[in-house]
Formats: C-alpha cells, structure tokens, sequence
C-alpha cells in the first residue's frame, strides 16, 4: 500500500504580509523616539543658550542698580545736604557704564542730575505725581525697598528703566522720615548691548525679550528680533526688583530636521521591505522542508512496521539477547527482564566483556565466540554471574555466527538462558544427598510396610550396624522391646497412614546390645495421591545432653566453689519453709553471714589461698547446722542461713556458735590465718513474711554489726528500716542530682602560718536538694560510692574546681592552688588520670595549682595500686596530699615511698589541743615526721589563737579552720580573696611608708 504523494507547498503570502506591517510598525515606533529624543535635547541646548545671555543681562541691570546703593551712602553721610554732588556722580559714571544718569530726587522732586548736558528736562521732575511714573514710585516709597519701573519712555526721551530706592532719615526724635529718592536710569539699548541678543538672530534663532506689567498683567515686549520668537519658543527668566524679564527663542528653521526626518523614514522602510524578504524566504524554506519531512516519514513508517514485526519477534524470546563481535565487544543488547542484566543496556553498548563480567565469565564468553566463530554455532556453555539485583545468577550461552559480508568483521547472536532455577534444583538433590549422608542425627527411611530401605553414616556410628546389615530389616530394630516409654514402635508406624506422627525419647539398642536414651522423630512421605509410601526416622544418642543437663541442674542450684546451695535454691527452699511456718503459725530465722576483712587475704596471699579459706568456712557452717537447716554461699565472702522452725532466741545461740567456730585458725599451708563474721538476723515473720524482705533486712541488720565493729551479730530493727529506707530515698535523689544542678563547691581557705596570707583553698562538695534540704556529704557520699554514682560526681567536683580556680587567677586573686578530696573509689578508677589531665586542660589550668587529697584507706588498702597512681598523677604535675592523717593505719614504709607532698592534720588532733596533752604530742610528732620526710603539713579545724599559736610555735606550714573562714560559696569566697588582696596592698603600702620614712 503506498502513501498519497504529499501536496506541493504553496507560495505563503500571509506571514510575510504580517511580518511587514509588523516591522514597518517597529520602524516607525524607532524613528518617532528617535524623534522625540533629538527634539527635546535640541531644546535643552537652546534653553541653555537662553540662560547664559539672561545671566549676562541680569548681570549688566544689577551692576547699574548697585549705584543707587552708594547714591544712599552719600545722602546719609551728608543727612540730607549733598553739596558736590554733580563731582562725586561725574566721577561715579565711568564705573557704571549702563547708567545714562542718575540723580537725586528730594521729596519724590529731581534736583540733582549728572550728566546735566542732555538731562536739564528732568530737573525739577516730580516722580511721586506724573501720571506715568507716579504708581511705581509711589510703591517705592510704601515699601522703602529699591523698585524698577519700565522700560518706559524717558524723561530725557528714549526707552530706559529708572532704578529708584526711597531714603529714609532719622530725625532728632529718632523717628524715620521719607527723604526723598536715589536714582539711576538706564537706557535698554545700552544694557541689551550687553546681552548680545542681536547676536541670536546671526546664529538662527529669533528672540523676544517681555515682561508682564505689575500694572495691568499684560505682556510687554522688551526687545525682540523681525520676526519675534513664536508660541513654541524655549524662555528663561531673570528676577529683576518689582518685577521679571523673560528671554524666548525658537530657531528660525523651527524645530527638528525635516531631511533627517525624511532619511530615517526610507530606512525604516528599507528595514520592513528587507525583513519582509527575509521572511518569505524562510516560509518557502519551511514548506519545502514540510514537504520533506512528509516523505521521510513515509518512508520511515514502512522501515518501522518492519523493524516492529522483528522486534515483536525479538521480544517474546525471554532470554537476554547479545550481539557481539569477535573480539568481545557489545554491539547492541536485548532483554525483556533488565534485571538480568549486570549494567544498563545503554551502558554495555561500546564496552568489552573483559570490563563487564568477571575473569572466569568473560573466558568463558570469549571460548563461545571462538568455538562459534569456527564452526557456526555453540551451545552448552556455562556461566554464574554476581547481578546488583538478583545475587549470583547461572547462565546457559548459545551463539550463532551472523551473516555479514565477507569483508565485515564477524558478528555473534548470543542467547544467555537464566537456569538459575534448575542449578538450584541440581544443588539441592545434591545438598539433600550430602546433608542425609553427613548428618549427625541417625536418619532411617523405611517402605510403608515399615522394612528399612535405606540409612545414613550416622545410623552405623551410632548403632553399629552396616547398611547391608540394616537395609532389609523392620524398623523395630531401632528399639528396646518391653523398655518403660511412651514409644511403640507398632502403635507409632500403624498410625502413619492416619497422619499421625511421633517425637519424644526413647530407649534404642546398639548391635552389641547396649541400651541409650535417644531423641526419636517419625514421620511419613505421601505420595500425590496421599498415600503414605514410606516413613522417615530420625534418632540421635542424647546420653551427652542428659549428662549436660545434670550438670546444669547442679549449677543452677549449687556454689561451683563450695557446693553449697545457691541463693536461687535458698530461695525455693524459703518460700517453702515460710509456707510451713504459716501453716503452723511459727517462726524462722534467717541469718546474713559476711567474712570481716576477707578482701585483705585475697590481695595479700592472692585468690587461690581466699578460695581454699571459703570452702573451710563453708564447711564448719555446715558442721553446725541441722538436717532441716540450709546455707547458702551468695558469692564472695556472703553466706546465708535459713534456719526453720527457729526462735530469735535460738537464732542467736546459733549466732553465737558460729561466730566462735568461724573464730578459730584455720591452718592453710603454709598459713595460718584468722578471720571473723558479721552476722544480720532477721525472724519471720516479725520482720518479713517473705524471702526478699527478710533477705534485705538480715542484710541491713549484717552492715550494722560491721559498723559496731564486726566479729558480732545484730538482729534488724526498726530504725534500721528507717535508715535503710533514707538510704535507698537519698540514692534515688542523688541519681539525678547532677543533671539538675543540685550541686555547689563551697571553699574554705588555707593561710600560710608564717606570712598569713591565703595560699590555697579546699573544695568542699555541698548538695542542696528541692525536697531534702542540705544533705550532709557524711550522708551521701557513702552513698555514691556504693553505686558507683561518685566517680562522674568526683569529674564534676573537679572540672568545677579547676574552672573557677582559672578565673581567679586570671583576676589576679591570691590564690596558689585549690585542693579536692578524692574519695577511695575514685582514686582506684583506672580513667582518673586523664579524667584529671581532661579537666585541667579544658579549664586552661597548670597541674601544679591542682591538689588531690586522699584519704589513708584509699592509699593503703592496695598499696601497689596506689602507688602506680600516684606515679602517673605526679608524672602529669598533679600534686598529691594525705587528708586526715593519723586517723588511719597507714604505713610508714608505704608513706616514704608515695608521691605525697603534704600531711593534713585531721581536725580530731587540733580539736583539744589546749587540754590535751596526748593530742599535743600526736601533733608535734606528724608535723616532725613531715619535716624529717620533706612534706609540708596544713592542720585542719583550728578555731581559737592558742591551737593557731601552737601549730605555729611546731612549725605548721598551714591551718584552715572556723578561726579564718568557714566554707563559702564560690561567689562569696572570690569577694573574701579581694578583701584578702586590699589588705595585703595596704599592709605593703605601710611597710614602704615605714621605710621611706625610716631612710
């Protein structure tokens, strides 16, 4: 079928006719501004030229005006009498070159002119009453200002203007009275000489000089040229005494330039007639190309019906399709699924295999190439290919070589066929064969009249039989006969073909007739019409996990160390004896056993010789018990005691046994060692009626026996509740003490003994809680210590401490250092020292302004510990002092070998050191040791001048106390530092007063 011929493109008349009239209208709108533009710039220039002769003119009129002024001068000098004036104005002339006279009129009457030639008419003139003149000088003498009347004919003849200015004299009573008039007259032709108005007519232009009349409002001409300046004239306007002149011109050719005008008129039309040409010109050019447009389309429509027919064919194959050449290189790609892909197709185009797949894919690729290049076609090859979207994907290449012309290069239609499926189906039959053969369960499978067809590895392992021994026999054979268990073997097989099942243990026997517990599953396999044709057994030797679980059951309820039961059996074993004393209505005891110092055996003689001392412990507790009686070890040095059918009064005997047995040595090789308990009672159900409460309150009443001094027993109380309770409140509280800002430092100062004057100051931690009050530190620091709380409360006090000790000194405050307790747990936390070096150097203060004080324990407790920390903070410039010494049990060995350079003495030594001779003696031998050892010392709580006299008179370096200052807030303690820092300015300015005075 073939396409009507397209139509021949007729000659466009319309769009080259619009574009005329268009560009003809653009033109035009050109030339108007262009116009209007010229027009008003020609007139601006005029308007200019104008300006500069009324400049000139108005600067001849003023010149002559002026002379009126020295004409009143002379009047006032000579108070009315002039005698020479005919001299003085023939000699004022020559300066005045516009004036054709001037004169002096009295009383409004002329009685003096000069020149008199040519002006003897004038004498005698009464300017107030001629009818011409009378007006105007009338409103010179009404407003005593210098007026202009005219042009006018002049009295002398000819056209002039007469410049009058009214005198005015003060008479002997002061009052001012008309004198007369000064004036000048001017004749125009002269002045208008100075103007050179008739040179406007010689550059073009006609002019007209007017002005409006004060008298009648009309307009009157000045002077003008033949003919005057028309209605479309340019003016500008000089300001003249009673009156304005006004200058027109308009140029004699009028405005504009009718040639340019005209020029501009064919050039537009020149612009539309050529832009109409152009135009026609690029219409015939589109509808030639419309008609060959239609063609190509014509034609491409056929090419498309063909290449949508082979596309349609190309497109319902499902496979990926490639076109290759020899050397590997895409030609063009097809697929239906772009999933299958390993790039876009538009970016495999132009690349080669080698840089689209892998090594091994891209080998392969090419071998098809070759072997399809050589005999025609390939088939067979195989390929796994990592894809973005689809993970590893198998591929099945078939190639074809392409008819091309001979010298072409040789082209390839590769097929690549997705087998991923049925790879994964091969990989499967073979996973499920090795999967039967390795794996560790015993795995039978048995026709449906129950006869074993086949076993794996595992069934031998496990059973002894071969599989020529088995394959052939009944299922049977997996079983004890007879044996006490919920299988049966004929019950379990009969009921498959109902859909039954099995699991569970059982008992199988091995082929040297040995017997096992195993773990045994039946199930069946039903063919398609669901029928049951065969059975599958699953089996395997659970004496291991029965043995694992005993052992996990002992685990779970007893100490690996002393085989004691644990607290999760105590407990069970407690909630059944409450429940028989309930019953009953009787009473129970349970008793919380700690070891006194136990952690000093393991540090000292190490963890095997403190696990050797449990087990003896644990076993003399149980030499004292009764059968019905339970001791539990909770881990540590913890034990419990739950004591049934048991009195308080029975509870303590009992307690008193034990603490006399646990009291004995116990002989360790090569050791000897003695330790003690802290027992906490509590009875059931005075003090609980269940596990958890009499376990808490047998605790508390255990940490109150230690802090009576151990080696004894307790039973809980009431107010230990109460404490108990205000514990558990204040460790609530404190847990969001620091997100909320509760805390403050307060610091008390530390003053140098021999100069008296503050070198430091201790940080003191307060908190001040909404609802609490002021929690004392002795309340709550225990408190943070035991749940970990104190460490990120010690990095507060610190950072705090650091930050506004670098205020001060940038203040210049005086202030050497600030010291801060560091409590036991802090001092043992491996992160202390680059905590320490963080804060400083985000405060920007030196170490050395930072001291750190410690209590004796935290220092002795682990000695080796201690003194490596100690290394790394005096390594890092922090300095270390021993706060509260005296009070402890520290070491003299252990003291000389610490990084410590200060001794704080405890405030219980300085309290009575004015009564106490004892406390004296104390004093004065820590203060000579710390000499003797090189540390400094600083006494702490001294309140009264003897405790200050005598640390003084022992060589204290340093006291803080009440004496000086209590602890105060940070504000508070920076106004005491200034006060500090004025007296110690004024006491310098005396000592230099002294001096100078003394010299």
């Amino acid at each position: 079928m073939h396409a009507p011929s397209p139509a021949r493109p007729r000659s466009p008349v319309t769009g080259p006719l619009v574009v005329f009239v268009l560009a003809a209208l653009c033109a035009g709108v050109m030339v108007w501004a262009l116009e209007r533009q010229e027009h008003a710039q020609q007139r601006t220039q005029v308007a200019d030229m104008a300006g500069d002769h009324v400049q000139a003119l108005q600067r001849a009129i003023e010149l002559a005006l002026s002379a009126n002024n020295a004409l009143v001068a002379l009047v006032r000098q000579g108070k009315g009498q002039v005698t020479q004036f005919e001299e003085i104005g023939t000699q004022m002339l020559p300066f005045y070159p516009g004036i054709a006279a001037m004169g002096l009129s009295p009383n409004g009457v002329v009685r003096h002119v000069v020149p008199r030639q040519g002006n003897e008419n004038s004498i005698g003139f009464d300017q107030l009453n001629d009818p011409r003149q009378g007006p105007e000088s009338a409103r010179a003498r009404e407003s005593g200002r210098l007026t202009l009347a005219g042009p006018m004919e002049l009295v002398q003849g000819g056209l002039g203007v007469v410049g009058r200015q009214p005198v005015y004299l003060e008479d002997t009573q002061g009052h001012r009275a008309f004198w007369g008039f000064t004036y000048v007259t001017i004749r125009l032709p002269e002045v208008l000489a100075a103007a050179r108005l008739p040179q406007l007519t010689q550059r073009g232009y006609h002019y007209r000089l007017w002005r409006i009349r004060p008298d009648t409002g009309e307009e009157q001409t000045i002077a003008a040229s033949t003919p005057p300046a028309g209605p479309d004239a340019v003016g500008r306007s000089l300001t003249l005494p009673n009156g304005q002149w006004t200058l027109s011109l308009v140029p004699i050719k009028g405005w504009g330039d009718p040639g340019v005008l005209a020029m501009r008129c064919a050039v537009a039309l020149l612009f539309a007639l050529l832009m109409t040409y152009l135009a026609r010109l690029l219409f015939e050019l589109k509808a030639h190309e419309r008609g060959l447009a239609y063609q190509v389309a014509q034609r491409t429509s056929e090419i498309q019906a063909t290449q949508q027919q082979l596309r349609a064919t190309v497109d319902a194959i499902p496979d990926p399709l490639f076109e290759l050449d020899l050397d590997g290189l895409y030609c063009s790609v097809h697929s239906q699924r772009a999933e299958l892909l390993m790039a876009p197709a538009d970016m495999l185009v132009g690349h080669n295999v080698t840089e689209v797949l892998p090594a091994v894919a891209a080998l392969s690729v090419m071998d098809v190439l070759n072997e399809a290049h050589a005999q025609g076609w390939s088939t067979g090859r195989q390929i796994v290919l990592d894809l973005p979207s689809l993970g590893a994907t198998w591929f099945e290449l078939s190639a074809a070589r392409k008819a091309t012309s001979p010298s072409a290069k040789p082209r390839f239609i590769v097929l690549s066929r997705d087998i991923t499926e049925r790879k994964r189906s091969q990989e499967q039959l073979q996973l499920t064969a090795q999967v039967f053969d390795q794996s560790s369960e015993a795995i039978v499978i048995a026709d449906a009249a129950h006869t074993i067809v086949r076993i794996n590895r595992a069934f031998t392992r496990i059973t002894g039989y071969t599989e020529a021994e088995a394959v052939g026999r009944s299922v049977r054979l997996l079983t004890v006969a007879g044996a006490d268990d919920d299988f049966h073997a004929d019950t379990v097989y009969a009921q498959l073909p109902q859909g039954g099942s099995w699991e569970g243990e059982a008992w199988g026997r091995r082929k040297d007739a040995s017997t096992y517990p195993q773990w045994l599953s039946v199930s069946s396999v039903r063919d398609g019409n669901g029928v049951v044709t065969h059975s599958i057994t699953l089996f395997r030797d659970i004496t291991q996990q029965r043995e694992a679980q005993d052992r996990i059951q002992r685990l779970a309820h007893f100490d690996p160390l002393t085989n004691l039961p644990n607290r999760a059996l105590l407990a069970e074993r407690a909630h059944r004896h409450i429940a028989d004393e309930q019953a009953r209505g009787g009473t129970l005891a349970m008793l919380f056993l700690d070891l006194d110092h136990f952690k000093n055996v393991n540090d000292s003689l190490g963890h095997r010789i403190g696990d050797i001392l449990l087990v003896a412990v644990a076993q003399r507790l149980q030499s004292l018990l009764r059968p019905q009686d339970t001791v539990s070890r909770l881990g540590g040095d913890e034990f419990l005691l739950l004591l049934p059918a048991t009195s308080a009064a029975a509870a303590a005997d009992m307690a008193t046994q034990l603490l006399a047995a646990v009291a004995q040595p116990f002989q360790i090789d090569p050791y000897e060692l003695t330790t003690t308990l802290s027992i906490g009672i509590a009875m059931y159900p005075a003090d609980g009626e269940s596990f958890d409460t009499l376990y808490q309150r047998a605790d508390a009443a255990m940490y109150r026996a230690k802090q009576n001094g151990r080696n004894r027993y307790g039973f809980f109380t009431a107010d230990l509740e109460a404490r108990t309770a205000r514990a558990l409140q204040i460790e609530n509280a404190l847990r969001r003490a620091l997100e909320r800002n509760q805390f403050e430092l307060h610091y008390q100062p530390q003053v140098s003994l021999t100069t008296r004057q503050v070198v430091g100051a201790e940080a003191l931690l307060r908190w001040r809680h909404p609802e609490l009050g002021l929690v004392s530190p002795a309340e709550f620091i225990p408190v943070a210590e035991s749940s970990g709380m104190i460490v990120a409360i010690g990095e507060w006090v610190i950072h705090t401490a650091v930050r506004d000790t670098k205020r001060w000194l940038d203040l210049h405050l005086p202030l050497r250092a600030v010291s801060v307790n560091v409590s036991a747990v802090q001092f043992r936390h491996p992160q202390l020292p680059e905590m320490v070096t963080r804060c400083l150097e985000q405060a920007g203060l030196p170490a050395r302004r930072l001291e750190l004080e410690l209590t004796e324990g935290a220092a002795v407790d682990d000695p080796a510990a201690a003194l490596a920390m100690m290394d790394q903070l005096h390594d890092r410039g922090v300095r270390l002092s021993m706060d509260d010494f005296g009070t402890g049990y520290s070491s003299l060995s252990y003291l000389k070998r610490f990084q410590i350079y200060k001794l704080k003495i405890d405030q219980s030594f300085v309290r009575d050191l004015e009564e106490d001779a004892n406390d004296r003696a104390i004093v004065s031998a820590i203060i000579r040791m710390a000499q003797a050892l090189g540390m400094q010392t600083t006494a702490e709580g001294v309140e009264t001048d003897g405790q200050l006299e005598f640390l003084r008179a022992q060589g204290c370096d340093e006291a803080q106390g009440f004496y000086f200052s209590r602890p105060l807030p940070a504000d508070a303690f920076e106004a005491y530092l200034r006060q500090q820092q004025q007296q110690q300015q004024q006491q310098q300015q005396q000592q230099q007063e002294q001096q100078s005075s003394s010299g």
